[in-house]
């Protein structure tokens, strides 16, 4: 055993061990910091001899200042550097893919929808979720009737409750003619003053947009940064007065179900700039409508690159778009998931007023993107489907040649509506009449029914003698022409067997609280069955 003295010849430099884990780390450092001169200046050079100056010109100037050194080949060595809010976002991005993948919402499943049969329970569910975000997430919230009652108070309060906490809260509103005129018919008011005073009250986190377009979807998204997202939607409008209606929604979950929503009623990420969505979504690029939910639907497209990754950020940075909390699962990839999981989602998005269209809403459109219609009549003409049941709030002639293709290749049809409609009474008569007479009679193809209950559902079921598979349709598009053509709307197919089995068993109780058609039910008034369709 070697025994050291302080006198001994290592004093100066140490022992060999100590010699030996110096030269160690010097070649190590000398390694590091000639991989990165040589990332900056290349290996090949003009002259041989200005590699090697560079070499030690670089670790002689580590040496000296090693911190301010590796900073400046950290930055020199990166192409775009991430300011410290967008390396917390990317942390907390990461946390919210890796509790999608963990419940099923990040890969190729989708977790089950569940359907919410009654308003109670619907608020319940919309006042629930908002209650679980917490700082950093974000609340959408679009209703077309905000009504004055104690649950639509409970509703306000949780979105105030969230925005203390710092959740950012997106409220819209539909004020524009058709509602202003819909409440004057029926006496009612809306609650669009305490959005103005919410957003008042929390400058910078609530912000409400008044919706001049006739906007009739209804639905809640609740973006989490780090758990999994969540999203309310159906028919129920919020106020008291919609207690004892019979009406359904639905509660989905999962990155992709919810970014496919998201996708649908606010468009693309790379449209939604500072100019306006209005202006933008004139520009949207035409995805092609298919109700072959469970399949993927779209074009395979080249995979993307950095460069076109880096070169994307750039553009969007350079036309003030961000990917926030609430939109970056918002693009075709969540969508094309979430069908192939069992649920699409199908959207009116008008972006602005046309008089023509409005005197003549059988003829003309208002300018926008109307999925809908089309999406319900290829439900209707899909020869998947021998049997059908469908509740129906409102029909005019324009929804019931919806309903013709079935009815035309041999389907039968169990339709459901109202006694007594809060609006569209004749309008609701005169096209069930058309719908008996052509079709209807002890063996026909049609069994009408009429509900006792005020019911504003907007339900398909489509089912298979054959296979013994069904599809189902649930949203808020009602059987008439500027709901087609005119009115922002969202509706979702679901081929989910859980939902769809649920829904047949609702539809059954539905039928058999209801009774037949008799002849009276089928008396109508002219003209007002005709004004009334102009209206609706």
């Amino acid at each position: 055993m070697y025994q050291y003295s302080v006198s001994g010849p290592w004093t100066a430099r140490g022992s060999p061990w100590t010699q030996e884990l110096t030269r160690r780390r010097a070649k190590q450092t000398r390694k590091r910091y000639q991989t990165t001169v040589t990332s900056i200046v290349g290996w090949r050079s003009s002259n041989p001899g200005e590699e090697g100056q560079a070499r030690r010109a670089t670790f002689g100037a580590s040496l000296a200042h090693p911190t301010r050194t590796a900073k400046a080949t950290f930055a020199d060595s990166v192409a775009v550097p991430l300011p410290p809010d967008e390396m917390i976002a990317n942390r907390r991005r990461r946390a919210a893919n890796k509790k999608d993948k963990k419940d099923g919402g990040g890969g190729g499943k989708v977790p089950p929808v569940r359907l919410l049969t009654s308003y109670d329970q619907t608020v319940a569910t919309i006042v629930e979720e908002i209650n679980r975000t917490a700082k950093g997430d974000r609340v959408e919230f679009s209703v077309y009737v905000l009504e004055p009652g104690e649950s639509t108070q409970r509703v306000l309060d949780s979105m105030r409750r969230a925005a203390r906490r710092g959740v950012r809260v997106d409220a819209s509103l539909d004020c524009s003619a058709v509602s202003s005129f819909t409440r004057w018919c029926e006496g009612t008011a809306t609650l669009a003053s305490e959005l103005v005073e919410m957003e008042k009250q929390f400058p910078g986190v609530v912000k409400f947009q008044p919706r001049r377009i006739p906007t009739h979807a209804k639905y809640v998204m609740c973006h989490r940064a780090a758990s999994t997202s969540t999203a309310v939607f159906g028919g129920v409008n919020i106020g008291d007065r919609f207690k004892p209606w019979r009406d359904f929604a639905i509660r989905a979950e999962g990155s992709a179900a919810v970014g496919a929503l998201s996708l649908g009623v606010n468009g693309p990420n790379n449209v939604n700039s500072k100019a306006g969505n209005a202006k933008a979504d004139s520009k949207v690029e035409e995805f092609k409508v298919d109700t072959q939910i469970g399949n993927p639907y779209f074009l395979r497209r080249k995979p993307r690159t950095v460069a076109s990754a880096v070169s994307g950020a750039k553009d969007m940075l350079r036309r003030g778009v961000s990917l926030t909390v609430g939109s970056r699962h918002r693009n075709a990839s969540a969508d094309a998931t979430a069908r192939r999981g069992g649920v699409g989602f199908f959207t009116n998005r008008p972006n602005g007023w046309n008089l023509l269209a409005w005197a003549f809403p059988r003829f003309a459109k208002f300018p926008g993107r109307f999925d809908v219609y089309p999406a319900l009549v290829d439900l209707m003409d899909d020869p998947r489907w021998d049997r059908y049941t469908i509740a129906a709030a409102y029909v005019d002639q324009c929804g019931v040649e919806v309903l013709e293709p079935a009815l035309r290749r041999g389907a039968t049809m169990t339709l459901v509506m109202p006694r007594n409609p809060n609006v569209y009474h004749d309008a609701n008569r005169k096209a069930l009449k058309r719908l008996v007479d052509r079709y209807g009679g002890e063996n026909g193809q049609v069994r009408a029914y009429m509900c006792d209950d005020m019911l504003h559902a907007k339900v398909f079921l489509a089912e298979s003698s054959a296979t013994g598979e069904s599809a189902a349709m649930i949203g808020s598009c009602n059987l008439k022409q500027r709901s087609f053509g005119q009115f922002a709307e969202l509706n979702a197919l679901i081929v989910q067997p859980s939902c769809t089995r649920q829904l047949e068993r609702e539809l059954a109780k539905l039928v058999s609280d209801s009774k037949a058609v008799v002849e009276s039910d089928l008396r109508f008034s002219e003209p007002k069955a005709t004004i009334e369709e102009w209206l609706g």
